[in-house]
């Protein structure tokens, strides 16, 4: 399972307290996954977190993934699809 989480002065969120952070925050989410889903049933078979720090140098961080599936998911992330078949 995957799991998406914010994170933000080292405090992390499942779910924004501000409504209209946390609407933003879902979109966030679902457009993630639909980047990600032609991966998904590799996705399936891993226990991972993707976290979207939102600091000063905004990231996106990956943890608990196979290294092979890290490689997929960072390609799909930069736009290099060669790398990711």
């Amino acid at each position: 399972m995957v799991q998406v989480t914010y994170s933000y002065k080292n405090r992390e969120f499942f779910q924004m307290e501000d409504r209209l952070l946390n609407q933003l925050a879902e979109s966030g989410k679902r457009l993630l996954f639909a980047l990600l889903e032609p991966m998904e049933d590799l996705l399936m078979t891993e226990n991972g977190k993707i976290r979207i720090c939102l600091d000063e140098r905004p990231n996106i961080e990956l943890e608990g993934f196979s290294a092979a599936m890290k490689h997929k998911i960072e390609c799909t992330l930069r736009g290099d699809e060669d790398e990711v078949n």
